[in-house]
């Protein structure tokens, strides 16, 4: 009897077990749930048991996904004590580009009701970002295919290139040859902007007397020519207080920014380095100039890298909420970048973004042994965290090697080169506002 009982005892621990087990794997739980339907174009993928989050919570999981006509229903299961408003946004989300779906909503505002069980809402369509990145390297392809094939491209970048080489020269002797002077500037320019102000005030007071006749400088200055040399003088002014006004407002747009990028090729198990400055002219335009492919060299090769050390970038480039440009030099060759932001409009989806670079056009040489001819081309996902730090996965030289490449990028701004920019400028102005 006592066997018996034993063995009564393990199998109704087993069946215990088994129970708690599928209740856990079978995603059973006691907390009341309502149903409502989401209608889709095309579901991507989303399968039966994805998750379904709240901006960006888990609230609930789909139960059951079926197609009705030209449309896919989807039924999902939503945590009782979750409201969703009507006017909230239904759309399928990714972990990753190669990641499992989930639906994710985007919650709407609570003066247009909530949802109630058993409703029907209808998802927006939004193309998938492994589609997204198709698109774009397509569009690069046919970009790169209407290309001067007799390589006046190529040379009118090189041309582009040592021009911008020759301004950044010249830039660089201006700033040298007048770094005495800048601190002179500085301090005086507020109180030469104050006098001017004054002076075009009490010069405009004196002209309204002149005109009426009043007082002594009135009588004398009663002749034509007297008045028009006054007049000439108080314009001369104001022209020069405007000029200065204008030089101020462009200055005070200059902003500068050092740029580091940690880069890592695990093929080549190799780390590398790029560092510049980024000079802002204004919100949407900029130029940058710096070293890339910067190499410890106490460290000891541990692979094969392709890539060519310690290169010159300088380029000029322009940004905006979904598109970036950038042309010039790129690691000592001509080329040119292109970031492209499809989620700009969303809160979380917006810091991400895919770049696609091409350089090295007319390239024809060979690098560790091995022979390169077609131009290189790079494309990639970037993640920026913040307005200062960032983070990119990438595939380089896609025709050629096809490495991975792996980077983190920080930003400072140095607001004490912006002013050194902007005052060696005032020099040139600040000479022809004397001179009117």
């Amino acid at each position: 009897m006592k066997n018996e009982f034993k063995v009564g005892l393990f199998v109704l621990a087993g069946i215990i077990i088994m129970g708690f087990s599928l209740f856990m794997l079978g995603d059973f739980s006691f907390e009341k749930r309502y149903e409502i339907k989401v209608v889709f174009d095309d579901v991507g993928g989303l399968a039966n048991k994805s998750n379904v989050k709240l901006n960006g919570v888990e609230i609930g999981k789909i139960k059951d996904v079926w197609i009705s006509g030209s449309d896919v229903i989807a039924s999902v299961l939503i945590k009782g004590s979750v409201k969703i408003y009507r006017d909230s946004k239904f759309y399928i989300g990714s972990t990753s580009i190669i990641g499992s779906k989930f639906l994710q909503i985007q919650q709407g505002s609570e003066k247009s009701g909530v949802i109630k069980p058993g409703d029907t809402v209808y998802a927006v369509t939004r193309k998938p970002l492994e589609e997204m990145i198709t698109d774009v390297a397509e569009n690069v392809n046919k970009l790169l295919k209407n290309l001067d094939n007799n390589g006046e491209f190529a040379k009118n970048i090189n041309d582009s290139v040592r021009n911008l080489r020759e301004i950044t020269a010249n830039l660089n002797e201006i700033i040298s040859s007048n770094s005495n002077r800048v601190e002179n500037i500085s301090t005086k320019l507020d109180d030469t902007i104050t006098n001017i102000k004054d002076l075009t005030a009490k010069l405009d007071s004196i002209v309204s007397k002149i005109e009426k006749g009043e007082g002594t400088i009135g009588a004398l200055l009663t002749d034509s020519k007297s008045k028009d040399d006054v007049k000439e003088s108080i314009s001369n002014v104001k022209e020069a207080t405007k000029s200065l006004k204008d030089f101020l407002g462009k200055t005070s747009k200059i902003k500068t920014y050092w740029r580091w990028d940690f880069k890592y090729e695990p093929n080549a198990k190799e780390s590398y380095n790029d560092a510049g400055l980024r000079i802002y002219a204004n919100d949407n335009k900029y130029y940058y100039a710096g070293a890339s492919n910067i190499l410890n060299i106490r460290n000891e090769p541990r692979g094969v890298s392709y890539e060519l050390p310690n290169r010159i970038d300088a380029y000029i480039g322009w940004t905006y909420p979904v598109w970036e440009f950038y042309i010039g030099a790129i690691r000592s060759s001509g080329g040119f970048g292109i970031r492209y932001t499809p989620f700009y409009d969303d809160e979380f989806l917006s810091k991400f973004s895919l770049n696609a670079e091409a350089n090295e056009f007319s390239r024809n040489r060979k690098i560790k042994g091995r022979k390169f001819n077609d131009a290189r081309y790079d494309f990639g996902l970037t993640y920026q965290a913040t307005k200062k730090f960032g983070a990119s996965v990438k595939i380089t030289d896609i025709l050629e090697v096809k490495r991975l490449n792996i980077s983190t990028r920080v930003l400072f701004e140095d607001k004490d080169i912006a002013a050194l920019l902007g005052l060696t400028g005032g020099v040139g102005s600040g000479a022809a506002v004397m001179m009117k």
